[in-house]
Order: structure tokens, then C-alpha cells, then sequence
């Protein structure tokens, strides 16, 4: 039998991808770490391959007592000595000696022993940390003997240290990070737990990647749609803060707000809201988020009275009373049936359930300043410190809060002023009270800052005085305002001005659509 055959080899190579991880700890060890000290401690999670992981941690902690047949668990009782951590009224009330400070993010499951990172990191993603620092705690008490003696009428106190308890111990915290290829991670772990695809992309993560530095960056056509990070230094009330706004005289930062739902937005069915920008909120609680804050696009239809209160100042004088909390103002915007439940009809302007419930908590600062013959009421920068600083009215017996926690608010003066920095105005940034509209620039065009102008969007309200939030310090009854043609000053409580509404969004809210420009409003969604 004839038949052709011809036999090939053929080398058949499967490169499988690169497997990486790497991890990233930012910790100094303290030498003298007394009761009370805090050290900070952050590790982090980058998948440095080419394969999707999943990731896990787990910690273990370790007291090392200077005494050698001593023994430390790591717990000790109220008063702050040291536990065997056995009885049942000991497992119950004792405290950590170490306090593991976590990260106040949602990013992080505990399950059993582990904590699973939430969501599949992909090549070149970073996890955020864990943790962000270790406290020994302040209610430690050290286990020194003291012995008193007496010579020649001078009293000496001897304290020697046994070594059994937490003084010159050594503590040990160990990260143990584990990570496995995502589609592997419930069979090589033994584990239910679900580790999502993909990360929620919140708005403020939506709106951050188009922020730029101020450093050098002049505002221009080219950053309308970018937002400015500025930094602020420590004040009275927040820890040094950086945060993101829009400035200029049009941004794209439109955004359709207060809608009949979130599954049809469009002019018809909502509002035209404004983002200042994105801040580090405290929500009432001394917990931190990133958020985005709106204001509504144009003022209230009707003008408002900040208050009408009379003043402890001149009690038979119905001048208003300078306080936010319980002012009319106040009551108006957050109380049922006011502005913060809509009721009736559209002319109402108020709330809807579905901006509610948008809307998170926040902490409102309420710092004031008064009149300075040299240097007026500051620049735009010195606003915002004295905004969060601690100069209320304060005489005659009067209190003041310096903040407030609720919902809804107003603006702050540097929210309508730091939109003339990085170049847009430099009377406005720098001197508030004499910024005038009515002026113009060395090229012919108004300088009016995209709040100013937003004041008469839609026609809904002529431009007119506008409230803020914050107090005149050297008397009881007047509050900040912004005139009509900009410029900034004080007036009484009890005269009628224009109001904007300002809320901060709740940190897990999305945008889903949008380009923030006039004819293509951001959408939000959860």
C-alpha cells in the first residue's frame, strides 16, 4: 500500500504571566513608647504582576515583658493595671493595652481571623491601608514599686520597675498579608466570602482625576473642567486639610440635583446645582470622608431672614440674634414641613426624598471674625481659617457654638471667594470687601467668579444680597453676606437676603453621566 506521510514537530511554548506583589509599610519604631503615644502605621497592597489577586491580611500581637518568667497577654483591667484576662467579668470589661487604630474605610471585610479586601485588585492597583497607627493605651499603668525614705528632712522616692508588667516590654505587631489569583482565592482559601470584580467608583473619585495642582497652574479655558487642589494648615477645629474646588467664572461643574428620581433626570425633572468642590467632612462623629458639596444653582425664589430673634445686646431691639443653630435660617432649611420637606407644590422649592437621601450628615463650622480697619475682613485664605477657628460674639453673657452638625446649610464666604484664585481676580482673592463686578480686568471682562454669575441662573432670581453661614463676631445680630455687586460684608440678621442652599453628598455617591458642562449636567446615582 502506497500513501504519503509527512511528520512535523512543532514546539509549542506557553508562557503563563508574571505573579507580583508588592508590599509597602510606613512605620518607625519608637524608642520610649509611654501610655498614651501614638505611632503611626500604614501597610499597603500593589499588584506589581501581570495576574488579578485577591488580597487578605491578618494580625497577631506579641508583649514581651523585660522579666523572663513573666508573661503579658495584652489586656489590662479599667483602672489600667495589668489582666490575666480570664474571669468572665474580665473578658467582659477589660481593654487592649495596644490599640490598633483601623482606616475609617469601607474597603475592608473582617471574617474570622482575616481581613478580606473587598474587591479584585488588578495589575498595577494599590490597596488603601488597613490600619493607621498603634496607641499604647493612655490607661496603662506601669509596674513600678516605690519605696520613701527620709534624711535629714529631705524625702526621697525610690521606684524600681519588677519587669512583669508593661514597662520596658516590648510590643510586636505582625501583618500578615496573603494573595492569591482572584479567580482562585474561595478554593485556596476555604472561604465564602465574596470578593467583588470591580471597586465602586465613587464621584469624588469620578471628579479627583480630573484635579490639578495650584502650584504654578493659572486658571484657563483649558482647566474649566478640572478642579484646584489648595491646602489649608491646621485651625482651631480641623487638622491641616487638602481639598479640591472649582474656580473661575464658568467651570463644568453643573449638576442635575433634586430630581423626581435618579432614573430620569433631565431639566425638566430636577434643579441645577453647582459643586464647589470636594472636601475631607467630618460627619459629626470626628470621622473623616471625602465629599463632594453642592449648592443649589441659583438663589431660593424668595428672599430669607437670617434670624429675627431679639439680641441679648439690646433686649428691647428685634435685631436678630447671630446664632445658627435655631435661627430662622436654620429651622427653615432642616425642619419638617420648611424647606428640607417638600410639601405642596413646586413652588415651594423644596426637598424632594430623592435628594434626601443623598445627603449625609456634616459638620458645619461657625467661627466668625470682626472688622480690622488695616486689613478688612481678610483675604480669601484668611477666611477660610477664621471660618473654623474659634471668634464668636461672646459678651454680655452670650454663647456662641463655633459648629453645627445637620444637613443642610449655606455657603461659607471663602466657598464665593477662593474661586478668584490662581489668577481669575486678584482684588477679589485678596480683598473680599473690595471686590466689585461692576469693575473690570485688564481685558475687558467682568470679574465675577462662576458663584456671582450662577446667582441669576435660569432667570429662577434676579442677583441679589446673598447669606452665608457665618457669624459677625463684634456684635449679636449680624451675619456675612455678599453684596449684589459682590463685595463682601455685614449685615443684620433681620433684613431680607437672598439664600443658597448647600448640602454635602453622602461619600458612596456615583456619577454616573455627565460632563458638568451647561448642556450635559452631571448625573448621580448610586
Amino acid at each position: 500500500i502506497a500513501y504519503f506521510s509527512s511528520t512535523t514537530t512543532f514546539e509549542n511554548e506557553f508562557q503563563t504571566k508574571e505573579y507580583g506583589t508588592t508590599y509597602t509599610e510606613s512605620f518607625v519604631s519608637p524608642d520610649n513608647w509611654l501610655p498614651g503615644d501614638t505611632t503611626n502605621k500604614t501597610v499597603i497592597v500593589t499588584n506589581s504582576g501581570q495576574v488579578d489577586e485577591a488580597v487578605r491580611i491578618s494580625l497577631s500581637e506579641m508583649w514581651t515583658p523585660n522579666n523572663s518568667n513573666a508573661t503579658l497577654n495584652g489586656w489590662i483591667h479599667a483602672d489600667g493595671t495589668k489582666s490575666n484576662h480570664t474571669t468572665e467579668n474580665e473578658l467582659s470589661t477589660d481593654v487592649r493595652a495596644a490599640i490598633i487604630n483601623f482606616t475609617n474605610n469601607s474597603d475592608w471585610t473582617k471574617v474570622g481571623d482575616y481581613y478580606y479586601y473587598n474587591y479584585r485588585l488588578a495589575p498595577g492597583q494599590t490597596t488603601d491601608s488597613l490600619i493607621e497607627s498603634v496607641t499604647f493605651n493612655a490607661l496603662t499603668k506601669l509596674g513600678d514599686t516605690c519605696i520613701t525614705s527620709s534624711e535629714n528632712g529631705i524625702k526621697t522616692i525610690t521606684c524600681n520597675s519588677s519587669g512583669e508588667d508593661y514597662d520596658h516590654a516590648t510590643y510586636k505587631l505582625t501583618v500578615n498579608i496573603e494573595t492569591v489569583q482572584y479567580n482562585k482565592y474561595q478554593e485556596a482559601w476555604n472561604t465564602n466570602f465574596a470578593i467583588a470584580s470591580e471597586k465602586p467608583v465613587s464621584g469624588v473619585d469620578t471628579l479627583l482625576t480630573n484635579a490639578v495642582n495650584t502650584s504654578g497652574t493659572e486658571y484657563n479655558e483649558l482647566t474649566k473642567s478640572k478642579m484646584f487642589v489648595m491646602t489649608h494648615p491646621r485651625t482651631d477645629q480641623t487638622p491641616a486639610q487638602t481639598e479640591y474646588r472649582y474656580i473661575g467664572d464658568n467651570p463644568n461643574n453643573y449638576i442635575y440635583f433634586n430630581c423626581d428620581s435618579l432614573s430620569n433626570q433631565n431639566s425638566n425633572t430636577c434643579e441645577i446645582w453647582r459643586i464647589i468642590g470636594v472636601f475631607d467632612v467630618d460627619d459629626g462623629t470626628g470621622n473623616y470622608e471625602q465629599r463632594i458639596k453642592l449648592v443649589r444653582g441659583s438663589a431660593l425664589p424668595d428672599t430669607k431672614q437670617w434670624d429675627t430673634r431679639t439680641s441679648e445686646m439690646y433686649p428691647n431691639d428685634n435685631w436678630g440674634k447671630n446664632e445658627w443653630e435655631g435661627s430662622i435660617m436654620e429651622t427653615y432649611l432642616n425642619d419638617e414641613g420648611e424647606y428640607y420637606t417638600r410639601t405642596g407644590t413646586a413652588a415651594n422649592y423644596g426637598l424632594k426624598a430623592t435628594a434626601k437621601s443623598l445627603i449625609g450628615s456634616a459638620k458645619y463650622y461657625l467661627g466668625g471674625t470682626h472688622y480690622d480697619n488695616e486689613n478688612a475682613y481678610g483675604s480669601a485664605d484668611a477666611m477660610y481659617l477664621w471660618e473654623r477657628g474659634s471668634e464668636v460674639y461672646n459678651q454680655n453673657n452670650a454663647t456662641r457654638n463655633t459648629s453645627w452638625v445637620g444637613e443642610v446649610s449655606l455657603m461659607y464666604p471663602s466657598d464665593q471667594y477662593l474661586v478668584y484664585a490662581n489668577g481669575v481676580d486678584a482684588v477679589c482673592y485678596g480683598n473680599p470687601k473690595a471686590c466689585y463686578i461692576a469693575d473690570t480686568s485688564s481685558n475687558g471682562t467682568p470679574n465675577a467668579g462662576w458663584i456671582y454669575n450662577s446667582n441669576n441662573l435660569e432667570g429662577q432670581n434676579g442677583i441679589s444680597d446673598n447669606w452665608f453661614v457665618s457669624p459677625y463676631s463684634s456684635n449679636s445680630n449680624s451675619v456675612f453676606n455678599a453684596s449684589s455687586v459682590g463685595s463682601f460684608s455685614d449685615n443684620r440678621g433681620i433684613y431680607f437676603n437672598g439664600a443658597r442652599p448647600v448640602v454635602y453628598l453622602k461619600s458612596n455617591i456615583k456619577i454616573i453621566e455627565g460632563t458638568g458642562e451647561r448642556t450635559n449636567p452631571y448625573k448621580l446615582g448610586l
